[in-house]
């Protein structure tokens, strides 16, 4: 039974996932912590069960972000940034976006030991959150609800990781911010066969934005990718 000041509360996470539940047990559920379920007594399902679904539901969602975002990479580079994203300290910097710990239901001695700032409870219960949502909905709504709400923050992520695929992040900057993807298209080839030179337009919310010139086609939609990177840290106003 959800009290109306508990409903309330629920509805505070509901505006900041702008996501309302057609089942708002689900929700409750997934802020359910064990230690809670077993001290009030009665019989509530706590979150290890949704975790366990919203681990493989984040797998795939996060998966296929990746490979439309990186379309370069290889698997071994694709599993490594999800493998960073989807960890206990990539979930709980997600969670803490949400400032989830606030909303969770804790049994006193979980509330007294800090329960509601644990890295492992905040990351299980973003788990469960995302699980409820696609129990809720589907998987498209909730890889929706997922990407408008974290595509930044996981963008953020993946740059801080120091890592050097400009086009892979200029592709998450624009689903985020957009809502679309970066064209490319080769404009001109020079040279011999041996030692060309390409040069590809980048485009981006259908509008030209820059050349970029390689050795090879790759190299150049790099290049490109960081002109436009560079250009967006300094006026987001550009496009």
């Amino acid at each position: 039974m959800i009290t109306a000041e508990r409903a309330v509360c629920l509805a505070v996470l509901q505006e900041r996932l702008n996501y309302t539940f057609s089942d708002l047990t689900l929700l409750n559920c997934a802020l359910t912590h064990k230690s809670y379920a077993h001290e009030i007594g009665i019989e509530q399902e706590n979150y290890e069960r949704l975790e366990f679904l919203g681990d493989a539901v984040l797998d795939l969602i996060v998966s296929d972000y990746l490979y439309t975002t990186y379309p370069a990479s290889n698997e071994g580079h694709l599993s490594k940034l999800r493998a960073y994203i989807v960890s206990e300290s990539g979930l709980t910097v997600l969670a803490k976006q949400l400032d989830l710990g606030r909303f969770l239901l804790l049994g006193r001695g979980e509330e007294q030991t800090g329960g509601r700032r644990k890295d492992s409870l905040l990351a299980a219960s973003f788990e469960a959150v995302i699980a409820a949502i696609y129990f809720d909905s589907d998987l498209y709504v909730v890889q929706d609800v997922f990407l408008r709400t974290f595509a930044s923050a996981i963008a953020q992520r993946l740059s801080s990781s120091q890592t050097r695929d400009h086009k892979g992040l200029l592709q998450a900057q624009a689903l985020s911010n957009y809502g679309c993807l970066p064209t490319y298209h080769i404009v001109r080839e020079e040279g011999p066969a041996h030692r060309k030179t390409f040069y590809v337009q980048l485009s981006l919310n259908y509008r030209y934005c820059c050349i970029g010139v390689g050795r090879s086609k790759k190299a150049a939609e790099q290049h490109a990718a960081k002109q436009l990177l560079d250009q967006l840290s300094g006026d987001l106003s550009c496009l």
